[in-house]
């Protein structure tokens, strides 16, 4: 797939502005620029509405095939999300493989999902996006096309998609996710169990995420200037400076067009916003439409019914700004702001201190006098994390404890005042 000669289709609704234009062409070359492949034409078409039967109009689709042709192009990727019968027909137009947006975005999401869990889920979405483009032609079609979705497996894999097989192969895969979530509840229930409060990072894609783990933790998550860089969960423990141990969870970055399929595969690493105690978000300074970004990160928290867990708003990358207008706008944001960049060192401690904030709203230090024969308190704070410190004495115990607002009504008889 490598190196793969592609022509590139972008269109607009009539109106659309040049900057708002610049800006979705330049993503989805980001896009198939993470897939490593070489777009050598592009052409932009203004659509006042879709086409039924070839999306673009079908002038405008015989223009770009004798354009494809002159570039001796291999594959089309299309900036939209077209049909199985769209696709189908303009395959016959092209005579190569045609791609949409959502295929691209599922090829990268294959080749960067690494962990069992994420591999199951993109592999049901991969299932879930063909079943209707198998069902309309011959079932080694797709097997055998070139392009995007033909790099994204061979062999086993080939049979696994046929069409007669691909919706009990679709629901082996649930049985396994089912599993994995399965497991994965176990876990959080445990971490819910401990008491330890726990931090997601949400945010576009290429915001920054895995840099701020990476610096808070250790982490060493694969961190790089592309999009969908890491898919895979991954949840690090950080002692705060009040004694506060909290876990900090990377997610998957958003992205503008994210296909609902998409959003269902991934719901084991968006659990983590869902079920989180809070959520941050990290918008990027440096990218042309920062501000846009944002509003689709809480699009898609407020489609999950978690943007109200939105603690903290981080403004990354404050050493490389874009623009000073959408710079402007995103600290004006009713939300906890901090202004952090990791390449000139002003982002640990600046996060750190925000966490620490946020954890000294969530807890009160408070002192508790128990019966002595009433110990198993010690062990349940302890185990939880929320004891300080300890005094026996003659008929009772006096504890220091951190313990959560939400819990102090379990303990108000031990408070001692």
């Amino acid at each position: 797939m490598a190196n793969e000669r592609v022509m590139l289709i972008t269109t607009r609704a009539p109106g659309t502005s040049e900057r708002d234009a610049f800006l979705k062409e330049s993503e989805i070359r980001s896009l198939i620029n993470t897939l490593s492949l070489t777009i050598v034409c592009h052409q932009s078409f203004t659509l006042k509405e879709e086409n039924p039967n070839t999306y673009i109009g079908s002038g405008q689709a015989n223009e770009a095939r004798e354009y494809a042709n002159a570039f001796d192009v291999e594959e089309v990727i299309i900036d939209a999300s077209i049909s199985p019968r769209q696709e189908k027909n303009l395959e016959k137009i092209f005579s190569c493989p045609i791609s949409d947006r959502q295929a691209v975005i599922l090829a990268i999401f294959y080749q960067n999902a690494h962990s069992k869990e994420a591999r199951l889920q993109i592999e049901k979405a991969e299932a879930v996006y063909l079943k209707p483009r198998l069902i309309s032609r011959e079932a080694n079609l797709s097997q055998q096309r070139g392009g995007v979705r033909g790099a994204k497996g061979e062999g086993e894999r080939k049979l696994e998609l046929e069409r007669r097989r691909i919706d009990e192969r679709i629901k082996a895969l649930d049985r396994e996710i089912d599993e994995t979530k399965r497991t994965r509840r176990i876990q959080r229930h445990n971490r819910e169990d401990s008491g330890i409060y726990t931090f997601a990072l949400t945010g576009y894609t290429n915001a920054g995420k895995s840099t701020i783990l990476n610096a808070l933790t250790n982490a060493n998550v694969l961190s790089k200037d592309m999009l969908f860089a890491t898919l895979d969960t991954t949840t690090r423990s950080l002692l705060l400076p009040n004694g506060q141990k909290v876990l900090l969870s990377d997610t998957v970055g958003f992205i503008s067009g994210l296909p609902t399929l998409l959003i269902d595969a991934f719901s084991s690493t968006l659990d983590e916003a869902l079920n989180a105690n809070a959520i941050i978000i990290v918008a990027d300074a440096s990218h042309p439409d920062a501000l846009g970004c944002l509003n689709i990160t809480k699009e898609t928290l407020a489609r999950l019914n978690a943007i109200d867990k939105v603690k903290l708003l981080i403004i990354n990358k404050t050493d490389d700004i874009y623009d000073d207008i959408s710079y402007s706008m995103l600290k004006n944001e009713n939300i906890k702001t901090i202004e952090t960049s990791f390449k000139d060192g002003t982002g640990v401690q600046k996060v750190i201190k925000a966490l620490t904030e946020i954890t000294d709203e969530e807890f009160r230090n408070v002192k508790l006098k128990v019966d002595i024969s009433n110990s198993s308190i010690v062990s349940e704070l302890s185990s939880h994390g929320w004891l300080k410190g300890i005094e026996y004495l003659d008929s009772c115990i006096l504890i220091s404890a951190r313990i959560p607002k939400t819990r102090l009504m379990q303990y108000s008889k031990y408070i001692d005042t």
